[in-house]
């Protein structure tokens, strides 16, 4: 899996002034693209920090544990992408779309390299969008929250595919919106996806279901029970 999202990032890198060229007339050429784009790439921003939000905030009303328990997951999983994928813009410096258009001109958009946004001419200053494409923080936002929700409710059949469905979408409108490039975009899902799983697991791990084989009964008295956990039997004293 490593190899193979290596060997896609490395030919997006190839393509991405191709994919850019298709990418900046969609909203153009069709005014359902114009008008939905700048909507849901929001919700790989702020829109999607409120859906987590009023999503705890609901469930909790409800009294769902699991429903809090996975948006607090997906806080944490948000966090964590965000780190990682702020470190790595000021690593990288890569130019957007929409500064390569003024600035550079060079298909693919220019790499300035670590700290390069800190480290310029102040007479010929360029804006903070020169230097922060790689990789796409909306797209790692929309992919950690998925993967979290995903994960969690994956014995409902549904909400993986509608998850994932809604995260490629903030992704393509990153694109449309002349943002980032297709290789920022592949990166950070890759990013987001990782950081969910991460928040999961380790959860999953630190805090393993109770055993439901006994059955539960009043505390307030002594009791007997006859139990049975896989393929061994006997019996439970209580007091």
């Amino acid at each position: 899996m490593t190899g193979a999202a290596v060997g896609i990032t490395v030919a997006l890198f190839h393509f991405d002034g191709e994919i850019d060229e298709w990418a900046r007339v969609q909203k153009q050429d069709h005014k359902w693209v114009n008008k939905s784009s700048p909507v849901i790439t929001m919700f790989g921003g702020n829109w999607g920090v409120y859906s987590v939000l009023a999503t705890g905030i609901l469930s909790a009303a409800w009294k769902n544990e699991k429903g809090v328990q996975t948006s607090l997951l997906a806080t944490q999983a948000m966090i964590t992408s965000g780190v990682w994928v702020n470190i790595i813009k000021v690593l990288t410096g890569r130019e957007r779309p929409l500064a390569d258009y003024t600035f550079s001109k060079k298909e693919g958009g220019e790499w300035y390299g670590p700290f390069a946004a800190w480290d310029q001419n102040p007479a010929t200053r360029k804006p903070v969008s020169a230097f922060d494409a790689f990789p796409s923080g909306h797209t790692a936002t929309a992919f950690s929250i998925a993967t979290v929700f995903a994960t969690q409710y994956k014995d409902i059949k549904a909400i993986p595919v509608i998850c994932y469905s809604a995260a490629t979408l903030v992704g393509i409108s990153r694109l449309t919106e002349h943002e980032h490039w297709a290789s920022d975009v592949f990166v950070g899902g890759i990013m987001g996806y990782l950081c969910g799983k991460q928040v999961v697991n380790q959860y999953n791990k630190t805090h393993p279901e109770p055993d439901k084989s006994l059955p539960e009964k009043s505390k307030n008295k002594t009791e007997l029970t006859f139990v049975q956990n896989g393929n061994q039997i006997g019996f439970c004293l209580k007091w």
